[in-house]
């Protein structure tokens, strides 16, 4: 494994493509599942995250796939990234434990986003660990544009995800009032669409930031 001691990591949190998933976007899109469209969600993905001072962990479900991810990330970025299995649970059970893993690594920071943001600021990641250096004690989030978040940072793995209604419009609101009711700051970074519908995946490939996913659309949506 790669040595994570005394860094800041982000975790990409992600299916593996061959596994499917991204339902309502396929639906959105009026296409059956295509495997080429979620590697290049990840794979754009992935490099902002990488191109942060942040190291990257790739986060996988099945665990069953982690051959495939690292392959994938070594013939398309050149890059030999730390990757590894998701525990079980349901999101909130499985970004707590990830980060915790991460912590126990030795990471001083650590940051989770989705593997659904090919258009994504790097700035926000590095934002985020910034607030965290100046407020140790604190959660940072990204709210998405459908009221969850794309992306949460802390110093070490809180507790503030039990209770949460998750896939709702709800998910932001109630994660801020579950730090609250244990009196943890909440710091927000900037809001960013997820490429989770056709709409906000179009929005993504006219930001100018995914090419990988925009090559995917113009050869597949003609």
């Amino acid at each position: 494994m790669v040595e994570l001691a005394g860094a800041r990591l982000v975790a990409v949190m992600t299916r593996a493509p061959s596994s499917g998933g991204k339902t309502r976007l396929f639906s959105s899109l009026g296409i059956p599942p295509d495997r080429r469209l979620l590697e290049a969600l990840l794979l754009d993905t992935v490099e902002h995250a990488a191109s942060t001072d942040a190291t990257v962990v790739v986060a996988v479900t099945p665990a069953s796939a982690l051959d495939e991810v690292r392959a994938l990330l070594r013939a398309s970025l050149g890059r030999d990234l730390d990757v590894v299995a998701q525990p079980d649970g349901d999101l909130g059970e499985r970004m707590r434990v990830t980060m915790a893993s991460l912590f126990g690594r030795g990471g001083r920071a650590v940051a989770v986003i989705g593997s659904d943001l090919p258009h994504l600021d790097p700035s926000a990641i590095d934002g985020a660990f910034g607030l965290l250096e100046s407020e140790r004690d604190a959660v940072v989030l990204g709210p998405a544009a459908d009221g969850g978040y794309y992306l949460v940072a802390a110093t070490r793995a809180p507790d503030i995800f039990v209770g949460i209604e998750w896939s709702t419009p709800r998910v932001l609101a109630q994660t801020v009032a579950a730090a609250a009711a244990q009196h943890v700051t909440v710091r927000l970074v900037a809001a960013l669409e997820d490429a989770d519908s056709a709409g906000g995946l179009r929005r993504a490939i006219a930001s100018g930031r995914a090419p990988r996913t925009a090559a995917w659309a113009q050869s597949a949506l003609q």
